[in-house]
């Protein structure tokens, strides 16, 4: 299905500190084909085993989330697909808008894997712009470090996807290795729609959305650039068990053809 829309909307902007920053954004009207002609986006796709690894939100956008998957999937030998922003551009682009038939790389890695496992981030992940009575526009391209009712780190991984089996073990899996944190209850429904490409593969798969703790951006997301620290390599670990998981489920499937 092809998706018609407005051409983005791109502005550069210069905070009170000298730096400019690029962003870009069409709320509910930009479509994949679009996000990928931006200057400087970027595809990923590497072809491997019949389990899958997504980050349809890496570089700038879900910091983090491009360089975990890639690195569950090397280990795991499954396969791996990433839309990576560059830094400076900031374009969230919802999962279920992000159409097939808008990238030949996308397909060729939804049809060879028969499972994902789509890696996202959360929390501090926004764009704000204000005025500052004494230091007048400033610019943060994560927006702030706390909003709403929020009084310090977020400790919930959300776990979603139409792959129950998976999505049993994502569960499991997340909540045995990471003291102080918790994952969500079925009331956060991220990951569930069919369109989503999380759920596209003929044994569909799970969403996991990390906070910034899990994705070495410190607890607050108040480092730029992510860093490789130990729990990064613990949020691997758990990734590659679930993607042995998968593959297990995977198998019986493929021996009956």
């Amino acid at each position: 299905m092809t998706r018609r829309s407005a051409p983005v909307k791109s502005e550069m902007v210069r905070c009170s500190a000298g730096a400019s920053i690029r962003a870009a954004w069409q709320p509910e009207e930009m479509d994949l084909a679009e996000l990928l002609t931006l200057p400087g986006v970027r595809e990923d796709c590497i072809l491997r085993s019949s389990v899958g690894f997504m980050a349809l939100h890496g570089g700038s956008q879900d910091r983090g989330t491009d360089r975990i998957a890639s690195r569950a999937a090397e280990l795991a030998g499954a396969s791996y697909y990433a839309i990576v922003q560059p830094s400076g551009l900031r374009v969230h682009l919802t999962s279920r808008l992000h159409d097939p038939d808008h990238s030949a790389r996308m397909r060729a890695f939804l049809q060879h894997v028969a499972v994902a496992i789509s890696v996202h981030g959360f929390g501090r992940d926004g764009f704000a712009i204000w005025i500052d009575p004494d230091r007048g526009l400033v610019v943060d391209p994560y927006g702030p470090a706390l909003r709403g009712r929020q009084t310090g780190p977020l400790r919930g991984i959300i776990v979603g996807g139409l792959n129950a089996p998976l999505l049993d073990a994502a569960r499991r899996l997340f909540r045995d290795r990471f003291a102080g944190y918790h994952v969500a209850d079925e009331r956060v429904r991220l990951g569930f729609h069919p369109e989503n490409p999380v759920n596209l593969p003929s044994g569909k798969g799970v969403q996991i959305e990390l906070p910034p703790g899990l994705r070495g951006i410190g607890d607050l997301g108040e480092h730029v650039e992510p860093c490789h620290e130990g729990v990064i390599t613990e949020v691997v670990a758990v990734l590659v068990e679930l993607a042995q998981r998968a593959a297990e489920l995977v198998r019986p499937t493929l021996a009956s053809h």
